[in-house]
């Protein structure tokens, strides 16, 4: 019971929003200590004019749409902003994707930026009030990612194991496997919409295990290494990006909850006629 009631909290708290303001601010100053697009997730074509500088300005705009985020006044822009950044380099990776050649292992670089497009995209639609159709999408756009990633982990338990911490018991291929269920067991959740808002916050909790005990102890150990930390603030845009579709599943529950049955009948008889 205690547990639920932490739970309703935080879903009544809405922090997805500040979450991921935080963690984008965090990301573009990662980004811009890196000086550079880094192909792990911003595969940008090597022959863009400019690229150098525009990696700075792509860095800087991700601090000013987290920025954004956090002031009540900003947050419609911030988060439009914020969509096109992600939108961007979602081509990128669409780009080789289709090739040619044909580059599969793009699809993983795919959903990771889609799941971050799917957060902004949330608060868009937290703000117009959509209905029930844009809180399906983004549920089943995230659950689709989810489930991609947990491919990822169990097409190549090895390399994916190589990133657990070796004191951990078990061993890393087991959490490499451990964790790719995780992911599918979100993805399914997400999609059959069964415990959906759960699956959420699970998921986005083990989302902030993979910084705490995958990529921040190597940046605290290797400091310049920029893509350290660009990992680390990556992988929290995309534990906020889902927290937020926590948040519209929540807030939408608990519009249909507070809503009369009756009106609701009736409300579908008007519309039917």
């Amino acid at each position: 019971m205690q547990v639920q009631k932490i739970l309703r909290r935080l879903d009544e708290a809405a922090l997805g929003t500040v979450f991921l303001g935080v963690v984008a601010i965090l990301y573009g100053i990662a980004c811009f200590l890196q000086g550079e697009f880094h192909d792990f997730w911003q595969p940008v074509p090597e022959n863009l004019p400019l690229r150098q500088p525009l990696a700075y300005l792509a860095a800087g705009l991700l601090v000013v749409s987290g920025s954004g985020l956090l002031m009540a006044r900003t947050v419609r822009p911030a988060a439009m902003l914020l969509l096109l950044i992600f939108a961007l380099y979602d081509a990128c990776y669409l780009r080789l994707l289709i090739g040619p050649p044909l580059n599969a292992n793009a699809l993983m670089g795919l959903a990771e930026q889609t799941s971050v497009v799917v957060g902004a995209g949330v608060i868009l639609l937290q703000m117009r009030g959509s209905g029930p159709a844009g809180a399906t999408v983004a549920r089943i756009t995230f659950g689709v990612c989810s489930l991609i990633f947990g491919l990822a982990h169990f097409v190549a338990p090895v390399q994916t194991g190589n990133m657990v911490p070796e004191w951990l018991p078990g061993g890393q291929v087991f959490w490499a496997i451990a964790t790719g269920v995780g992911h599918a067991a979100v993805g399914l959740g997400l999609i059959a919409n069964r415990f959906a808002v759960p699956a959420t916050r699970l998921g986005a909790s083990m989302y902030m295990c993979f910084v705490l005990l995958a990529w921040l102890p190597g940046a605290f150990t290797h400091p310049t290494e920029w893509l350290r930390w660009e990992g680390s603030a990556i992988s929290l845009c995309m534990a906020a990006a889902l927290w937020l579709v926590g948040d519209l599943l929540a807030s939408q529950r608990r519009t249909d909850a507070a809503w009369p049955a009756g009106n609701r009948i009736g409300g579908e008889a008007s519309a039917s006629t």
